[in-house]
């Protein structure tokens, strides 16, 4: 569901037009190319990274599309209102640009395998060494909060996972939308044990018909100890709303001290 083509378009912007400009780099040493900006130079410890959500990888319900690169550029608009020094970001396999490996079941029946994990984390690893940093902040939006927290399981390095409207739990989500469930989709509550001390913040949009409200709850009760992560209901739908609010939201002081 949350793969589905949107009607509304959100506009292209350049790397370059960031605060701090980003160069185009494609991690090419797995097995699908994987698109990302990254800093010119590194200019504190910290890199926060923006992960992509899962795109245009349905054209409707039962019907796949041919090319995963999203159409609205939300993620990157976002960016524009982050003062962060140091941003990054990384696309899903076979966005932006494809391979001979890159086929359809990448986007639908195989996202958040443990080989498009192995993928992303590797990206995430090329995007930190790159720049000598020593800590790492993830902000996933939709399918990108779900490989924000199943990257951040794998981690000792990343000190806070934000979402926006983010796709917490792909079983639950799926479950309730009554659509085929995914079998080879890794979840995140699988790994709540190695998530519960790590700082998170969740944004849901109180228009959400594609990642509603009950899948932040559902979330949020698989935790004994929930002192490390807030869920916060915001004004937005799965689209619009969010970057008018993006920076005040940033601003949220995060749990555990942080």
């Amino acid at each position: 569901m949350a793969g589905c083509a949107s009607r509304s378009v959100i506009p292209e912007i350049d790397p370059g037009d960031l605060q701090q400009p980003l160069k185009v780099v494609v991690y090419d040493e797995v097995y699908w190319p994987v698109y990302t900006w990254s800093p010119q130079e590194a200019v504190s410890r910290t890199l926060r990274i923006y992960i992509e959500g899962d795109g245009r990888a349905w054209l409707r319900s039962n019907r796949p599309s041919m090319d995963p690169t999203p159409v609205n550029r939300l993620v990157h608009h976002l960016m524009l209102k982050d003062k962060s020094p140091d941003l990054a970001y990384i696309a899903q396999p076979c966005q932006y640009l494809m391979n001979d490996n890159c086929n359809r079941e990448v986007w639908t029946f195989k996202r958040y395998s443990p080989k498009v994990l192995e993928a992303m984390n590797s990206a995430v690893a090329f995007l930190k060494d790159s720049g000598q940093y020593e800590k790492l902040e993830l902000i996933g939006y939709s399918g990108g909060g779900t490989l924000a927290l199943l990257i951040a399981a794998q981690r000792t390095d990343v000190i806070s996972v934000r979402t926006v409207a983010g796709n917490l739990s792909p079983e639950f989500l799926n479950r309730h939308h009554g659509v085929s469930e995914i079998p080879a989709a890794l979840d995140p509550l699988a790994f709540s044990s190695q998530l519960s001390s790590i700082t998170q913040a969740h944004f849901f949009g109180a228009r959400d018909s594609i990642v509603p409200r009950q899948v932040s709850h559902h979330y949020l009760k698989a935790f004994e100890d929930t002192s490390c992560i807030n869920i916060e209901r915001v004004d937005a739908d799965h689209q619009s709303g969010w970057i008018e609010q993006w920076a005040l939201l940033l601003e949220r002081p995060l749990p555990c001290g942080l």
